[in-house]
């Protein structure tokens, strides 16, 4: 685990410029976005800590410790009848119990872009824009080998998914919207030679991308849903047209509960289902519901403008 030294001290770097930007300091943290707006940007940096020790412990346990960082960024852009939304999200985490060696138990990076041009009803777009997903570092199945050792099963571009789609917008306010596209490409990439040599992610063994056309539907929500809890959430489905029955699910839900200026509390829940992702369960692998789950308390700086429904 040669990279956790790097991912700390980045970690860290982002914290510590975080604090250092200019930011609002409004009694309330949303303000309104006007309808012919130039740029708004802004986002926040967070970094969550979590120790156990014990030391003559009769109920027994181990000491553990667990940190790592996440930011959330975003740049919007409305003028008269075009929109332009984009976001980054990027989380690292470790996580180390007793004298084992530390592993990572929190690692995604997000990026997302949409642009959408209004329709005679302001409420409807034709809209088009990309998805691109990956993580940082290398993920393991720890004893999965049949030696009993440690196997190689993801790394950063093995899988990285990009998704572009053209189609139409429904978007009522600045809380919602929803996408429906009929034309929708959806590239996977192994780039790993291990991994690709075996044909992991639906790629065929020894190739390193593959490609699939396709209908989506992409949808968002963002609301602070009561004081100083705000929630955010994101689907995509995708279906490719070679495989009819088969539709990939990817779900996000974000809950920030803020404490104060600083600390904040929040909770993440991912939910893949992915037909072309192997899972091995026993003596059978195939395609099954993967959730991860995360609560981290810790410090969180947010600077910019926050998106309200107007």
């Amino acid at each position: 685990m040669n990279k956790y030294l790097l991912f700390r001290v980045v970690g860290l770097i982002l914290l510590t410029v975080s604090f250092s930007v200019n930011a609002q300091d409004n009694e309330s943290d949303f303000v309104p976005i006007s309808k012919d707006s130039a740029w708004t940007n802004g986002g926040n940096v967070g970094l969550f800590f979590q120790q156990v020790a014990l030391d003559n412990w009769a109920g027994g346990g181990e000491n553990a410790i667990a940190y790592g960082a996440e930011v959330n960024l975003y740049a919007n852009k409305r003028r008269r009848n075009h929109t332009w939304f984009n976001s980054f999200q990027a989380g690292y985490g470790i996580a180390k119990i007793g004298d084992s060696d530390a592993i990572k138990n929190n690692d995604f990076i997000i990026v997302t872009s949409q642009y959408g041009r209004n329709l005679k009803n302001p409420k409807w777009q034709v809209a088009g824009g990309i998805d691109f997903r990956t993580q940082f570092d290398d993920g393991f199945d720890f004893g999965g080998s049949a030696d009993g050792s440690d196997s190689l099963i993801s790394t950063f571009m093995a899988p990285g998914f990009l998704t572009s789609y053209v189609g139409f917008t429904y978007k009522p306010n600045d809380a919602f919207y929803a996408t429906i596209s009929p034309a929708t490409q959806k590239m996977t990439f192994v780039l790993n030679d291990e991994l690709s040599d075996v044909g992991a992610f639906g790629v065929d063994p020894g190739d390193k991308f593959r490609s699939q056309t396709g209908w989506s539907v992409i949808s968002a929500y963002q609301k602070e849903i009561m004081t100083n809890v705000n929630l955010k959430a994101n689907l995509l489905l995708f279906g490719a047209y070679e495989e009819p029955s088969h539709v990939d699910v990817n779900f996000d839900l974000f809950l920030n509960f803020k404490v104060n200026k600083y600390i904040t509390t929040n909770f993440t829940l991912q939910a893949i289902y992915d037909h072309d992702i192997q899972i091995q369960d026993g003596d059978s692998a195939g395609p099954r519901l993967q959730l991860r789950n995360v609560l981290n308390i810790g410090l969180t700086y947010n600077f910019g403008e926050k998106k309200r429904e107007e």
